[in-house]
Parts: C-alpha cells; sequence; structure tokens
C-alpha cells in the first residue's frame, strides 16, 4: 500500500527559505541576527545569494560587490580609479576616486591593508577592495558596515561548489525541492536535501544550476540566480525585469 505524503504550501514555503538559508550560511545564525541581515538586504535591495551579505562574528557586513551593485543601479556611476597600492611602514596602501555623473566633485578615499600577519597573501589586493569600499560607501550613501573595512576580522570563505557528480546531483535536487519543482513524495519530514532515488547523470546535467533567463533587448547575458528567484533577473552584467 502507497501512502501519498501531503505538503502544505506554508511547509513548502518554509523548506524554500530554509534551503535558500542553508545556501548561503544564514540557517546557523540566531534568529535575531538573521532577521537584522536579511533586513540590511531588503534595505539595499541586495541578494545574500550573491555574497552581497555576509556574516563576520555574528554581525552582517555588506560587501564590495555589493556597493558596485548598488552604484551601478543608481545610473549615476560615472567610473572608479585606483593608485597603485605601495608599502608605506607595516601597512599596504591604495587611494579610490569614485564618479558620479550627478557631483561636480569626485569622493576620494585612501585604504590600507597589513602586510604581516594572517590573511596576507594578497595585502596588495586587499588594499585596493578597502580604498574601493571607502570610496563607494560615501559616494552612494551607505551606512551600512562594509567587510573590506574590517580586515583584522576573519572573513569567512565561499562554499565551496560541489565537483564530484553525486555532489553535483545532491545540490540541484536542493534547489529543485526549495522551488517546488520535486512532487511531495520526494521530499521528506525534516531537512529539504534529504531526498531518495538518486538522479542519473544525464538527469542531472539537464537541469541548470541557475535561472539562466535573458533579455534579447539587453546585452546582459544570463541570469546567475537559483531558478525561481523573487525579484528582479541579474548578473555581473546589470539587473532586468523578472517578467
Amino acid at each position: 500500500m502507497t501512502t501519498e505524503i501531503t505538503v502544505s504550501e506554508d511547509e513548502r514555503e518554509q523548506k524554500r527559505k530554509l534551503a535558500l538559508l542553508k545556501a548561503i550560511g544564514f540557517d546557523k545564525l540566531a534568529p535575531e541576527q538573521r532577521e537584522l541581515a536579511l533586513n540590511i538586504s531588503r534595505k539595499y535591495e541586495l541578494d545574500p545569494l550573491l555574497r552581497h551579505v555576509v556574516i563576520v562574528d555574528g554581525k552582517p557586513f555588506i560587501t564590495r560587490d555589493a556597493l558596485l551593485f548598488i552604484a551601478h543601479r543608481s545610473g549615476q556611476f560615472d567610473g572608479i580609479e585606483v593608485t597603485k597600492p605601495v608599502l608605506v611602514g607595516d601597512y599596504w596602501e591604495a587611494e579610490a576616486t569614485v564618479y558620479r555623473r550627478d557631483m561636480s566633485h569626485a569622493i576620494r578615499y585612501p585604504g590600507r591593508y597589513p602586510a604581516k600577519g594572517k590573511n596576507t597573501a594578497y595585502a596588495p589586493e586587499m588594499a585596493i577592495k578597502v580604498a574601493e569600499s571607502m570610496a563607494l560607501r560615501r559616494a552612494f550613501n551607505v551606512a551600512a558596515p562594509v567587510v573590506e573595512e574590517a580586515w583584522d576580522r576573519d572573513i569567512p570563505e565561499p562554499p565551496v561548489a560541489p565537483q564530484s557528480l553525486a555532489e553535483r546531483v545532491a545540490q540541484k535536487r536542493q534547489v529543485l525541492a526549495a522551488n517546488h519543482e520535486l512532487p511531495p513524495a520526494a521530499i521528506e519530514d525534516g531537512e529539504p536535501d534529504v531526498l531518495d532515488e538518486p538522479m542519473s547523470e544525464a538527469e542531472s546535467a539537464a537541469i541548470p544550476l541557475m535561472c539562466g533567463a535573458e533579455d534579447k533587448s539587453l546585452d546582459t547575458g544570463e541570469c546567475e540566480q537559483l531558478p525561481g528567484h523573487s525579484g528582479p533577473h541579474r548578473n555581473a552584467g546589470g539587473v532586468w525585469p523578472n517578467k
């Protein structure tokens, strides 16, 4: 006798949210920390899935990429210049200049990064990122703290993309479950990634890991967000309406 498993819309939504929170590491946060991070994301219309917002020592920070996203989205961003990093004492230093179309004066700000100690393999490049973050934050009036300014803390690395077939199959099935593309019977009570009957390699390869939508009238390429996402399509080239 086969027992049919019924999953309500509320349960589906909870599983979808949990899968997305796990994908960005927010599931391990205290509820108040998670809510603060998500509110910052909503305030600046950022996407945690693209690592626009990260958690360091339990506190949310936005990233340099988020600032660039805000700048490009504004329509007023007119470019950025950065000086070559130089070693001054125990720090690499650089200076970034941000230009806005609606301002007669550029926003210029320095940045530095320690030459010795932990996390110094790319110290010159980090000095550039700090300078860019400082200047972009001021040019576009972003009050939220920026992770590149917190160089004295351990910055979490992004999750490593799965390499083996089994890992890729598990990830794709988790995405499908989160976006209601698997039948209810395939989702057991508990974690949304606890699924059975592994897919064949052909089935796995046929399922995209990203949305893939594109606007033929815009030269932006394909959307790089998860399938079935809400809000506008976006990738490194820009954003466009989700019709």
